[in-house]
Order: structure tokens, then sequence, then C-alpha cells
């Protein structure tokens, strides 16, 4: 296909760079020069298919949107940019996924139509890898054009989105406020969405220590799991058993992911499947006291998933599980080292299950003998988590102490 001539290149060379808030010497690459950029911009050279190519991966963007598109209209190139991202994220491939869209969504002429479903498959795409933090990025640009939109349905999925991307971020208050928000304008339009912004909220008030509220929103969640699609009712049951788990009553939690998992299904939901199978691990190691061949099949299910999804963001939830499964099985050294692992990226784990980790890392360094300082960061935990109200992370690492001091 043909480039696009000047000084149509030029001018979406530059939108692109000011969008993406880099300076023409973040361009430089082989031939290509900041003068050379310079000149790209003002319309005053010609583009070589080399160069447009390096200017072409410095944007993250794919080469064909600087192609002139055989007389066709931006409006009319978007959906085949859409339908191609679309296709690669049911292939599980998120990061091609990715790519495409963020070329669509760099067209200057985009439909609204096409504007807001480009930006909600490509948060689902960031979704998939694992990276919180450019999922949550698209999600604020998308909540103004669902607001132009009108469509409830978009309005709640995206506030309550963005509820569970503070929840993982450790922004607990804000997480809340979204939610919230979500379940205002589900109500508002007696949307069939008010399960969703209900999930956000309760997972939101269990991250933030608000059990009383917590429950009271699980219940009404498991009052009309009945009426939900099998991977929404999978959720609900998820979410109930958080509340649960948050109680340290992993007794309960245990049957409603149990239950959970029968109604999860790859083909539909790959990432779902494997995260409740990683939730079903912690709450049977948790419950049982050891690690049970329903708990090995499903950690090795669950690892073989997330390798197929490229969701690298992941990883460090299934390192975490890991790590417990290595502890009670009695081997600390492989404990510290997939602790370590899972700390080590930001990913996907939330706050609550990273302080988790690190409750479990020092008592695993405990159990090979690292002495004082580990069981000094234990103590700074417990007080630090007693202090924040966080009861259940107080215990777990003052009963981490005083097991230590028995040993």
């Amino acid at each position: 296909m043909e480039l696009l001539g000047q000084p149509e290149f030029g001018r979406l060379l530059r939108r692109l760079r000011a969008e993406r808030a880099l300076s023409q010497a973040d361009l430089v690459g082989p031939k290509v020069s900041a003068s050379y950029v310079s000149r790209l911009e003002s319309g005053d050279r010609a583009v070589t298919l080399q160069a447009a190519t390096h200017l072409a991966e410095r944007l993250g963007v794919a080469i064909d949107v600087f192609h002139v598109a055989a007389g066709a209209a931006d409006s009319d190139r978007a959906p085949a940019f859409l339908a191609a991202a679309i296709t690669a994220l049911d292939d599980g491939a998120p990061a091609e996924a990715v790519r495409l869209l963020t070329t669509c969504a760099a067209l200057p002429d985009v439909s609204a139509d096409h504007a807001w479903q480009v930006l909600w498959f490509l948060a689902r795409a960031h979704e998939r890898l694992g990276d919180v933090g450019a999922q949550r990025d698209v999600l604020e640009r998308l909540r103004p054009v669902a607001r132009e939109s009108g469509i409830t349905h978009l309005r709640v999925r995206a506030s309550a989105a963005l509820a569970d991307c503070d929840r993982v971020l450790g922004k607990t208050e804000s997480a809340i406020v979204w939610a919230r928000e979500a379940l205002t304008v589900a109500e508002s339009a007696a949307s069939a969405d008010q399960a969703e912004a209900l999930l956000a909220l309760t997972a939101a008030e269990v991250a933030a220590g608000r059990l009383g509220e917590a429950e009271e929103h699980a219940g009404l969640l498991l009052e009309r799991a009945g009426e939900m699609s099998g991977a929404r009712r999978a959720r609900a049951l998820w979410t109930a058993a958080a509340v649960h788990s948050a109680r340290d009553a992993h007794e309960r939690a245990l049957p409603l992911l149990e239950e959970a998992l029968g109604f999860s299904d790859a083909r539909g939901d790959l990432l779902l499947w494997a995260r409740l199978r990683l939730a079903a691990v912690s709450a049977h190691v948790e419950a049982r006291g050891a690690v049970t061949e329903d708990a090995e099949r499903w950690c090795r299910e669950a690892e073989t998933a997330l390798r197929m999804m490229d969701g690298a963001g992941h990883l460090c939830e299934l390192r975490a599980v890991q790590a417990r499964v290595a502890f009670r099985r009695g081997d600390p050294e492989a404990a510290v080292a997939l602790c370590g692992e899972a700390l080590a990226e930001a990913g996907t784990m939330t706050h609550q299950d990273r302080v988790r980790t690190e409750i479990l890392l020092h008592e695993a360094e405990l159990a090979t003998g690292a002495g004082e300082a580990a069981a000094a960061e234990l103590r700074r935990i417990a007080e630090e988590a007693t202090r924040s109200g966080s009861l259940e992370l107080a215990t777990r690492a003052w009963k981490a102490l005083a097991q230590a001091a028995a040993r």
C-alpha cells in the first residue's frame, strides 16, 4: 500500500507524537534524525518506508496507520482494525490486539460508534496482559465517550472496571467511589448491570476492610446468582467467597469457590477460569492445612492457561499461590524464591495479596533460619496492619511471628 503524502503525513506524525507526550528527539533512530523528524512534521520532506516503519514502532502503532487506504476514509478503516483486534483477543493474542487498537485509535476520523468500541476492547486487551496501569488509563479516556454515547451498559461497565483497577492498585477509597457510581447509574436506569456494579463494590469493600457492608452486598449477589449467566455467576460466587476469606473463614469460602469452578468455562473466559483455580488453591491450602491433589491439579491447570494467554502480568498471582503451596509442603527455600518472583513485578496482585505474600516471604525466611531481620519485617507489617484496621492481615502477621517463636 502507498504511504501518505505530505503534508498529511506530517500532520498525522505530529499529532501521534503529541498524544504520547514524546519529543522529536524521542523518535530518533537509524537514518532518522531529530531534524529529519522536524522537516517531516512541517511537510518539507517526503517520508521513506524505512523511516515510516521506524516511526510507527517508536509510536507504538502499526505501519498501516501511515498508509493510504485505497481511497477509503479513516472512518472506513476503523471497522477493519477493530475486527482484526477482536479476533486477536479471541485467539489469545492480547499484545497484537493492543497494537491494532492503538493504531485504530490514532486514526483522525473514527466514528463515535467505533470510538467507544476501540477503547473498550483496548482496555480488555490490557486487562488480559495484566497491565493494570495501562488498562486504567484507557478506561479514563473511555468515561467521557461512554457518557456521550448514552449507553447505560457501557457507563456501568467502565466505572466498575475502573473500580477494579483502583482496588488492585491499592486505591480502595476511590475504588468504592467508582463502584458506587456504577451502581447509581445502573439503578437509575433499572439496568441488569446492577450485578456488575455490586461485584465491583463488594470487592472494593473487602479490600477496604469494610466487611460488614461487603457481607451485605455479597448476600444480594448470592440472592441474584441464579439469574446470572455462567461467567457472572462464577464471579458472584468468587466475590462472596472473598468476604469469608477476609474473615479467615476459609471453610465457608471453599464451597463457594468449588461451585464457581463449575460455572467457569475456559472457552468463554480463560483468564477467569485460571484465576478461579488460583483462588481455590489458596482456600484449599488454608482450609485443609495441607496441599491436596485437587489443589495441585488446579495450580497446574492455572499455570498452563496463563502461559497460553500471553498475560505476563498475571504470573505474579500464580507465583504467590505456588509459594504458599511450597511452604505448606515444607520447602521454605522454594517459597522464598517464589515470593521474590511474585513481588518483583507490579502485575495484577491486589495490595492485600501483596502484603499476604510479603508475610509469607518473611515467614519462609524465618523457617530457613534467616533470623531477626525477617522477624522485624513481620512485626512492622503486623503493626502497620493493626494501625490501619486491616485485622485479617494483622492477625496473619502476628500469627506467623508467634509460630516462628514457638519453633
